[in-house]
């Protein structure tokens, strides 16, 4: 069995990134760059999202997997299973209102 002890204090933190943030990537994707700075992680944390919406939002992927993270920001890309290109999703993206909710937590 593998235990862990730790004997640092966890830090977390959540928030919601407004649909708004969403810029256009590539010809089928779009991108987000959700800000952090104001949440105080000392530590590059984990961070883990999902998306939230009224209505549509089942059609994304990839919006799970976090580039380039640090302890002031991450960026996420997401892209549509149909063939819609990225002006399309983009306005998708504000018509059904698709936030992002994410958690990080750090020791």
């Amino acid at each position: 069995m593998n235990t862990i002890a730790t004997t640092k204090q966890a830090y977390y933190c959540a928030g919601i990134s407004s649909y708004t943030y969403w810029q256009l990537y590539s010809t089928i994707g779009m991108t987000m760059n959700i800000d952090t700075t104001n949440r105080s992680f000392n530590s590059t944390p984990y961070y883990f999202t999902s998306l939230a919406g009224s209505g549509y939002h089942w059609v994304l992927d990839g919006y799970t997997a976090i580039y380039f993270p640090t302890n002031i920001s991450f960026t996420i890309y997401a892209r549509p299973w149909y063939t819609w290109n990225n002006v399309v999703l983009l306005n998708y993206s504000q018509v059904y209102k698709w936030d992002i909710n994410w958690f990080g937590f750090s020791y």
